[in-house]
């Protein structure tokens, strides 16, 4: 029933929480870094079958630290490190027979009366436990009906490498009488000191049992509830969980451990070897630990939300008043789609008016300045070339650049301390997904980012222009309508 629950878990979770629909979400959405901390209690069972008793639940907790990457909108692969407790007590009631040695021969006393040697445990209990250290790996999978709701599903499922890192048994409570049965005289003899009687347990025993158990088990879990989101930052998930030791728990095979059995010092008659707990013995089978229970777990996103964008877009803003809606140009238009720059004049400059000459007039004084200074002129057709294929690329909803190839910033840098007249403007640009203000901020952001980083490889900041586009200058060399391919930022000289 256990590995049925498991196998549902497992197997239907996944399917319906992939396909569940994000409603009132854009078509592409910002992957997100979780870092996780939860703690889980419950009850736990080493889950072994036992000759001659049972095995009870145990108390069972743990505690970990987690990293979550969000690759599609419901579904994240996680991994991270946690320890865990699990433990159970057994309990032995059905009493035990002998009629030989261990070597086959008959069971005889020291005169030589042959007899059945039984043992009887009264209330004889132990608890066991063990501490393990695991490393898991799995897909974890939440759903939100849209991005305003508090309350969703969260679910997990995977495998987990678990390493024993400290166990040990306990004796609690019981002891065990010892009687011999001579069938020829039909005689019972019992409460005989030194030979048969009642052992008695007055301090408990405790012994580690760390090596008799497997180094590296494999064990799956699945968990199962709802996930709370607190704020932006911060998300509480409250789920059932469950986990499962596959392989044998036992390091030793049953036929390498010893026959069950109990001893006293001053009963050399027991017909028992020393006992070092049921792990070590013959009387127990195959361990499958399981654990199940509650689990709470805190996700953090480190990130910045929209909220918090927005209060950086303002405080630029005031910097920047002029950057959000430039003055387009209409006596000289500059082409710059980071595949090649042309400079196109129009014919019609001198028969401009005089409103259009006052708009355009630094955009004539650049070009002055250009035939005036030929050494200028060759710098900015040299930067021109050098820009011909340079991009500088961004993620969804991101201004933290994609520097491919690397060597764009550093190239611009040495042009511009090479020829300290040159200027440039750097141009941001957005997709079409968001809202125009918000995009037209964006923007302004990818192109003060990039700003920031000339200015840290030397460049003066008065040299350098910032515009925001927005959505509204797509990349034209984009075939396949990739909104990918407009999230950049352009730098282009400045006449």
């Amino acid at each position: 029933m256990r590995r049925f629950i498991f196998f549902l878990l497992a197997v239907c979770t996944p399917v319906v929480l992939w396909g569940a629909p994000q409603k009132e979400t854009p078509k592409e959405r910002p992957i997100r870094h979780y870092l996780d901390l939860y703690a889980a209690g419950g009850v736990s069972h080493w889950n072994y079958p036992l000759s001659g008793g049972d095995v009870r639940l145990g108390g069972s907790f743990s505690a970990g630290i987690g990293y979550t990457f969000f690759f599609h909108p419901n579904v994240g692969l996680q991994t991270g490190v946690s320890f865990s407790r699990i433990a159970s007590t057994a309990r032995l009631t059905e009493p035990m027979e002998w009629s030989q040695w261990q070597d086959g021969s008959p069971l005889t006393d020291y005169m030589g009366d042959r007899y059945l040697h039984r043992a009887t445990f009264n209330q004889w209990q132990e608890k066991q436990q063990a501490y393990l250290f695991e490393i898991p790996l799995g897909l974890r999978f939440r759903y939100f009906k849209n991005r305003d709701s508090r309350a969703g599903l969260h679910a997990a499922v995977g495998v987990k490498a678990a390493i024993p890192i400290w166990a040990n048994y306990r004796h609690a409570s019981g002891d065990i009488t010892h009687t011999g049965w001579y069938d020829q005289w039909q005689l019972l003899l019992y409460d005989l000191p030194g030979r048969f009687e009642t052992e008695h347990t007055e301090e408990p025993q405790e012994e580690t049992m760390t090596n008799r158990l497997r180094a590296i088990n494999a064990e799956v879990y699945a968990e199962i509830g709802t996930a709370i989101r607190i704020n932006p930052h911060y998300e509480l998930y409250i789920a059932a969980y469950g986990q499962y030791i596959v392989n044998d728990l036992g390091a030793a095979s049953r036929d390498q451990r010893v026959p069950l059995g109990f001893s006293n010092n001053h009963n050399q008659y027991a017909f028992m070897p020393e006992y070092r707990g049921l792990t070590g013995t013959d009387a127990i089978g195959s361990i499958h630990p399981w654990s199940a229970g509650i689990k709470v777990g805190l996700s953090i996103w480190p990130g910045k939300t929209d909220k918090e964008k927005k209060k950086e877009l303002k405080k630029l803003m005031k910097q920047f008043p002029d950057a959000i809606q430039p003055t387009l140009i209409h006596d000289t238009v500059y082409i710059h789609d980071t595949i090649h720059t042309r400079d196109t004049i129009c014919p019609d400059i001198r028969k401009t008016d005089k409103t259009r000459m006052s708009r355009t007039a630094h955009t004539d004084q650049a070009v002055q300045t250009a035939h005036t200074d030929q050494a200028t002129q060759t710098a900015h057709q040299t930067l021109d070339s050098l820009l011909s294929e340079a991009v500088i690329w961004f993620h969804f909803d991101e201004y933290v650049p994609i520097l491919e190839p690397a060597w764009i910033l550093d190239s611009v840098a040495a042009m511009m301390n090479r020829y300290p007249d040159l200027k440039i403007s750097v141009n941001g640009h957005a997709c079409r997904i968001g809202k125009d203000r918000y995009n037209q901020r964006l923007a302004l952001l990818r192109a003060k980012a990039v700003a920031d980083l000339l200015e840290e490889k030397g460049i003066d900041g008065e040299r350098m222009y910032l515009w925001s586009y927005g959505a509204e200058r797509p990349y034209r060399y984009n075939s396949k309508k990739q909104l990918s391919k407009d999230r950049r930022v352009e730098i282009i000289p400045r006449r």
